[in-house]
């Protein structure tokens, strides 16, 4: 399969690069100190800008296993250790040369989010909706709370909620947990103990995962409104309803914000890409995406906005300031998946299994990768190597090189 899906990727036109010589050993272990970086979308802002070094190419495969249950969460990589939920119920601790195991922690249900880490702990999320909170150490439990029932899918199609492929993953910001529930409710948790500090209801699942700018915290909710919370106490700064469509008549928010240069930049199942003004919630731009469902959170760098689509089948990025697009490059397959970016690489899953590596500059294939199932989850790019784990339920370490 693997091969096949290789030449599904030369068949698409995007030719291998041939390997220059990055090894996956460089950066690997390096301690990284920067507050609040090790979680989703690398830091509490979601520009989805990675640590890197990015590998000049990802022909070369390092290694690969099999976590026993599909992945969709996005790796993280943090003080040296490689943390991924899969399906199997479990929060996998990986080493990131090689892949082995160092610990795993049995949850309650599978593990579609992706893990936040601080201070020792690792912070995460079941689908039945446990917030848990493990020592990095050695995997075991330091607290968990349970949050409500899933809310309805609040669709006007019936039967696409399969489509709802994961949970929120947690923030963690100064020793308090952000993160949404499938009950609607949006929580601030005491790290070290769990404590309830405050929470706000909305009328939706919230899949998304919190952002801030450290004064509001910035999520969206399947009732189609993006919400600004004071971040102290939880009150409502501001909501906005999103435009809706014919399928989704209340815009469905499954995208988690960015939040930079004062806007909230965020995809929505209305077929847009919205960016509001952080201070009073009003639209700065809104991009069309034409019949497409924008579901991945927008990588944030150099004055450019670059997400996916998943039926327009396009990685598009967009001037920052004005929503006017820059560059489009169709993929071949949807895109959920967030784009990762370092320099100038851009990083994009597909459902089509195939993760390409993309110049920022102007869209152009640097190189691409082809695995065995579909690619959901964000990729992870540090240390010349980059990481990405895959619905079949394989993490896979891809270099310039290989082995």
């Amino acid at each position: 399969m693997l091969q096949d899906r290789g030449r599904a990727w030369a068949r698409a036109g995007a030719p291998m690069i041939a390997a220059l010589g990055v090894s996956l050993a460089f950066g690997i272990g390096v301690v990284r100190a920067e507050e609040n970086s090790c979680q989703f979308r690398n830091g509490p802002a979601h520009l989805g800008v990675q640590p890197g070094p990015a590998p000049a190419n990802i022909d070369g495969l390092a290694w690969k296993v099999s976590l026993g249950g599909p992945i969709v969460a996005s790796p993280i990589l943090c003080d040296g250790v490689l943390y991924v939920g899969a399906k199997d119920g479990g929060l996998h601790a990986v080493e990131p040369a090689t892949g082995k195991t160092r610990w795993r922690f049995v949850a309650d249900a599978p593990v579609t989010a992706s893990a936040a880490i601080a201070d020792g702990l690792a912070y995460f999320q079941s689908d039945a909706g446990t917030i848990y909170a493990v020592r990095t150490a050695d995997g075991k439990p330091a607290w968990s709370r349970k949050t409500g029932a899933d809310l309805p899918f609040m669709n006007y199609k019936p039967g696409v909620d399969f489509w709802d492929y994961w949970t929120s993953s947690p923030l963690v910001a100064d020793g308090v947990v952000y993160i949404g529930g499938g009950d609607g409710v949006v929580r601030a948790l005491d790290a070290r103990t769990g404590r309830v500090i405050w929470t706000y209801a909305t009328r939706g699942r919230v899949r998304a995962t919190p952002a801030t700018d450290g004064k509001r915290i910035y999520v969206g909710s399947f009732d189609g409104a993006m919400y600004a919370l004071d971040r102290a106490d939880g009150t409502l700064a501001w909501s906005f309803q999103t435009e809706g469509n014919s399928d989704f008549k209340i815009g469905s928010i499954q995208s988690s914000a960015a939040v930079a240069d004062g806007k909230v930049l965020f995809g929505s199942r209305d077929y847009r890409l919205y960016a509001l003004d952080a201070q009073t919630g009003k639209p700065a731009w809104i991009a069309p995406h034409k019949g497409s469902w924008v579901i991945g959170s927008p990588a944030v760098i150099d004055g450019k906005a670059c997400v996916g689509s998943s039926d327009w089948k396009v990685v598009q990025c967009v001037d920052l300031k004005t929503g006017q697009e820059l560059w489009r490059v169709e993929v071949g397959a949807p895109a959920f998946s967030s784009p990762a970016v370092v320099g100038q690489t851009l990083a994009v899953a597909t459902l089509g299994g195939l993760l390409w590596q993309l110049n920022l500059a102007d869209g152009k294939t640097v190189s691409g990768f082809g695995s065995d199932g579909r690619l959901i989850g964000t990729a992870w790019i540090e240390g010349g190597a980059i990481y990405v784990g895959s619905e079949n339920g394989t993490l896979y370490a891809l270099t310039a090189e290989g082995k």
